[in-house]
């Protein structure tokens, strides 16, 4: 400790004997840091970067008797209120299903692992998944006494996720403790463009309608389908324009309007009565930010794909926890190949599935074994087979489309059900 003094700052809980003990350790000069200790189990830095909000990191040695753990459960949901990004990683001393353990004992949901969930459930916090060994712990010893287990994890809360979005944890080789280190890194390493997604809350936007009437009444040449694919297509390019340049960053947005909010209140405060143009932009504001939270709003309903909570319920919060959750499972941040090697750079996993479905699903030369095969007992009549192969009916279309759950998840042309209901 006394060689990193000079480059290295830490904060430290001294064990107790051989058990506890946490040393959290950060260069100078990389983020204003200011680490505290509410409790022997973890160690509480809020970690500050210039012209960013503040986040939290909290670095965690949970106790092996479960009834002090839950003095730690307490602590972080109290720290979880502030509403503060935050992630928690360490040693949780606890897992939370089989597929976590092998060896010893047989899995059991003890009561332990029930509080240890119902704290990160009641927390709003999610399990930031892992590249590398699934187990982080072993106990070394030999035969039917070797126990692997993941103890040790990182967690988070959807705000410190949606900051954080290109995150990757890593569980790195065991070589001078029982543990595996956890590596976590922020930093993207992906230069992958999001494809578009028509968003719900264009529709409060009276632009939008017309930019899609003016796409739609271009004349464009082909057959149907093809006519249907190019209108959708300048649509696309027109909206993608119209956003960037008019909806802009809801959250940014947000955040100027609030700020204009908080600075005319705080004049009137400070002054007393505001003049007649003040108080006409006040009311602008107020207005204008009750927009943006409708439009936040729709946007995370939209995202999250939950179908069973009414239109008209607001519940932001709940929407955007569900989004995140949903995001985190659909990604794919590492694949393994073979038995033992893990690619995880965005480009090597994208390869590893293009070649896979390329190999599944190329078709082989072979033998013509069209005669050999059995013939079916049962065959469609004639008047089955007319039905099936008659002309589509703009009807059967339109039922086809209005059958569809308007916010169902859309294809790859990024227009999702509604936006064919509405326009």
């Amino acid at each position: 400790m006394r060689r990193l003094a000079v480059d290295w700052e830490s904060f430290v809980i001294e064990s107790q004997g051989l058990s506890g003990g946490i040393v959290m350790l950060w260069r100078r000069g990389v983020a204003s840091i200011e680490a505290f200790c509410n409790c022997p189990q973890q160690v509480v830095m809020v970690i500050s970067e210039p012209n960013e909000p503040p986040w939290v990191l909290c670095g965690v040695y949970a106790s092996t008797d479960y009834r002090t753990r839950r003095l730690l459960w307490g602590e972080l949901s109290r720290l979880l209120t502030r509403g503060v990004p935050t992630m928690v990683v360490g040693d949780f001393n606890c897992i939370l299903a089989p597929s976590e353990k092998r060896g010893g004992r047989v899995y059991s949901d003890s009561v332990d692992r029930r509080e240890f969930r119902e704290f990160m459930n009641g927390a709003g916090l999610v399990d930031l998944g892992f590249t590398g060994p699934r187990f982080t712990w072993c106990n070394n010893q030999s035969g039917r006494s070797r126990v692997w287990e993941r103890l040790d994890r990182a967690i988070a809360s959807a705000d410190w996720i949606q900051r954080f979005p290109s995150y990757q944890v890593s569980h790195l080789a065991r070589i001078a403790s029982d543990h595996c280190p956890i590596l976590i890194s922020t930093a993207s390493s992906s230069s992958y463009h999001s494809p578009f997604h028509f968003e719900k809350l264009w529709l409060s936007y009276p632009q939008s309608w017309r930019i899609v009437r003016e796409a739609w009444g271009m004349p464009v040449q082909g057959d149907a389908m093809q006519r249907v694919s190019r209108r959708l297509e300048l649509t696309k390019r027109r909206l993608r324009r119209w956003n960037r340049k008019v909806v802009g960053n809801i959250f940014r947005r947000l955040e100027e309007v609030e700020g204009r909010i908080a600075d005319l209140q705080g004049r009137e405060d400070r002054g007393g009565e505001l003049e007649e143009g003040e108080m006409s932009d006040l009311r602008r504001y107020l207005a204008s930010h009750h927009s943006l939270l409708h439009q936040q709003e729709t946007m995370w309903r939209q995202k999250s794909r939950v179908q069973w909570v009414k239109e008209g319920d607001r519940n932001t919060r709940f929407f955007h926890r569900s989004t995140v959750i949903r995001r985190q499972r659909n990604m794919i941040r590492s694949l393994r190949v073979g038995t033992s090697q893990w690619v995880v750079e965005d480009t090597a996993v994208r390869q590893v599935l293009l070649d896979f479905f390329r190999s599944r699903w190329t078709e082989v030369d072979g033998p013509y074994v069209s005669d050999q095969l059995p013939r079916p007992a049962v065959c469609v009549e004639e008047s089955e087979n007319a039905a099936l192969i008659q002309p589509v009916s703009n009807k059967e279309v339109q039922e086809a489309v209005w059958s569809l759950w308007e916010d169902k998840a859309p294809g790859p042309d990024g227009f999702p059900p509604f936006f064919f209901h509405r326009y």
